[in-house]
């Protein structure tokens, strides 16, 4: 073989390298493209209205040692039974959104 056929089959397999290294890092970023819409779906659907709910998560801070014990009792305890209720809705609106029966302590009406 002729020198200048060596020079054209490696120039060629390195053109064929080179071609394949660009599909491999086209699909690379096609699939890290895809699992982005992906996880930006999920997040919307884990919480969809995030946006809305910030200000109910949000407590204000205030200083338990500046008041009177009782008063701290009672706040804890109104708290409390926000957060359970809150809990009780929630768990009632799931379990009819998913067609499950409802436990009869859960239904605040019977």
């Amino acid at each position: 073989m002729d020198w200048w056929t060596w020079i054209i089959l490696w120039v060629a397999l390195a053109a064929l390298a080179l071609l394949f290294l660009g599909f491999l890092a086209w699909r690379l970023f096609r699939g890290f493209t895809a699992l982005m819409d992906e996880a930006g779906r999920a997040s919307e659907l884990i919480a969809p209205n995030f946006a809305g709910s910030e200000g109910e998560n949000l407590r204000q801070a205030s200083l338990a040692v500046l008041k009177e014990p009782a008063d701290v009792r009672a706040e804890n305890a109104l708290a409390t039974r926000a957060r359970k209720w809150r809990r009780l809705e929630r768990r009632v609106r799931v379990r009819s959104l998913r067609g499950q029966p409802q436990l009869l302590r859960d239904l605040p009406h019977l």
